[in-house]
């Protein structure tokens, strides 16, 4: 019962480091996009960490880890891991296709 609270604990960690680092690489690049200054920094491999916080967050917030993402004896993913591994990555392509579309829309290259 304490395990499946401590990886609910933990999704709500993750999915709060997300929003930080979602704030700080996306939100603000894209404000100072639409203030107009000269150039904007982003980095585009960012969005993979925000991905995973995403995903995983989320994931652990409402299961718990009910249904194991690995197999710790054999050390691979179960289905429920690949499962995961695949809207991760989903996630993080369109992710970056979105920022990149956003920021050359708004006159940056």
């Amino acid at each position: 019962m304490f395990g499946e609270v401590r990886y609910r604990l933990g999704g709500l960690l993750v999915l709060v480091v997300g929003a930080a680092v979602g704030w700080s690489a996306v939100w603000q690049p894209l404000h100072q996009a639409e203030l107009g200054t000269d150039t904007v920094t982003w980095m585009p491999r960012i969005v993979v960490l925000l991905a995973v916080c995403a995903v995983f967050g989320v994931y652990f917030l409402f299961t718990g880890n009910r249904y194991p993402y690995r197999d710790v004896e054999r050390s691979t993913l179960t289905t429920a891991g690949w499962v995961l591994f695949a809207i991760t990555a989903v996630a993080a392509v369109g992710g970056f296709f979105w920022m990149d579309m956003t920021l050359k829309s708004l006159g940056y290259h």
